[in-house]
């Protein structure tokens, strides 16, 4: 909790001093219900037989969002906005995997001179068990998280941004955090989490070539830290620090049609109780890393985006880190103005180090948004999530899952 008031602090004093904080002038509330069926909500394979859990079932979840909006009065003055976002989830055919998450967030902007500031702070506890799985089981390591984020923990998430813009040019400073602090109990036989972090400042310099054209190439300089895992054989972490490169594109090709891709050589030293034994080839690692998005109008009512990412990561279960690979597309279809049609494709790969996994995983899903009123909608989802290891000499890492959502939300 000392994290969370600490980051939340810290973004309220860089957005402006008290004595320029507005009234608030808008308040907003949502409720949402949802009720939903998984065939395999933990990620098990289809033949692994008396795992908690491994059954179909059904779900059910209540949630509430609230958000208070406090606008600058000049564009000199910050602009504020505190949000909450609660949910209640429980599973019908597994009661172990019950949870419900409490989200804080405080986002905003405002102007100091010819430069414009904005950022994003959130804390999220979740409130579920402190148990977890049996580690005796080959487990995908794109199935742990589908029951990782169900239990008991805190996240933390810091974002701050400022750039200035000038005719031909503009200059980009930004700050993140990404923080894991699990509260699950260590047990020797099952799954164990390690805390993990990342810190990174970055630095952009852009040229404008025209007004849907900029080039821009930066620095990212980072921080990850991993926790031990305080069971035998696991006396190793993978912190480290690092150094990204980037060049990149941000434009419009097309009239309708907005991209922003960068990318670039990422240098890494590993300061943590690295194994010598399986990490060869001393403490330093360079890599690839980009990240690219892309949104585009087929038709006045077709909207098509994309995203494409790969980072260095570190794992949850400690003692290893992974490159974090994904590419994913999404269609949106506005049949009639009360019903859309959604349709999305993902496919992600975790590439472990040292340890040798190679872990994928494919989602399809087909939605539906009915707009019942003006402040009430109905969504139908249907996912198809199938993963599965292509090394050779690592059986039994595949499984198979389907999940079907149906939920409300009416603004209050």
């Amino acid at each position: 909790m000392k994290a969370s008031a600490c980051i939340l602090s810290l973004f309220v004093l860089s957005l402006s001093h008290a004595a320029d904080l507005p009234l608030a002038r808008q308040f907003d509330a949502t409720l949402q219900s949802r009720i939903g069926f998984d065939s395999n909500p933990t990620g098990m394979r289809d033949t692994i037989a008396a795992v908690p859990g491994d059954a179909d079932t059904f779900s059910f979840a209540l949630g509430v969002n609230v958000g208070i909006s406090l606008p600058a009065r000049t564009p000199a003055l910050p602009s504020l906005k505190l949000s909450y976002a609660g949910e209640v989830v429980r599973f019908d055919g597994c009661p172990s995997e019950n949870y419900s998450t409490h989200r804080l967030g405080l986002s905003g902007q405002r102007t100091i001179g010819a430069w414009k500031i904005s950022g994003d702070a959130s804390s999220i506890f979740i409130d579920g068990s402190d148990d977890t799985l049996l580690s005796s089981a080959p487990l995908n390591a794109n199935a742990i998280p589908l029951w990782r984020e169900r239990r008991h923990q805190w996240q933390h998430r810091l974002k701050l941004l400022t750039q200035v813009d000038r005719e031909t040019y503009f200059l980009r400073a930004a700050g993140t955090l990404l923080d894991y602090n699990y509260q699950t109990r260590v047990a020797a036989g099952k799954i164990a989490f390690a805390d993990r972090s990342d810190a990174q400042t970055s630095y952009d310099l852009g040229w404008k070539q025209s007004a849907n054209s900029l080039w821009l190439a930066g620095v990212r300089l980072g921080r990850q830290n991993q926790a031990i895992v305080p069971l035998p054989n696991c006396a190793f972490d993978y912190s480290n620090d690092y150094v990204r490169l980037a060049a990149g594109w941000e434009g419009k090709p097309f009239a309708n049609t907005t991209v922003t891709f960068a990318a670039g050589p990422d240098f890494r030293h590993y300061t943590g109780a690295i194994d010598p034994r399986v990490f060869l080839g001393g403490r330093a690692r360079t890599s690839l890393w980009f990240e690219g998005n892309f949104a585009t109008k087929l038709s006045p009512t077709v909207t098509l985006t994309g995203r494409a990412a790969r980072m260095d990561w570190l794992s949850s279960t400690g003692k290893s880190a992974y490159i974090d690979t994904g590419v994913e597309t999404a269609l949106a279809w506005n049949l009639v103005p009360t019903w859309t049609l959604r349709l999305s494709a993902k496919v992600h790969r975790c590439d472990y180090f040292p340890a040798r996994r190679d872990d994928w995983e494919s989602l399809l899903g087909v939605g539906a948004t009915l707009k019942l009123s003006q402040n009430t909608v109905l969504t139908v989802d249907l996912l198809r999530h199938q993963a599965w290891n292509t090394m050779a000499t690592l059986t039994g890492r595949e499984f198979r899952r389907l999940a079907i959502n149906i939920g409300v939300s009416s603004k209050l």
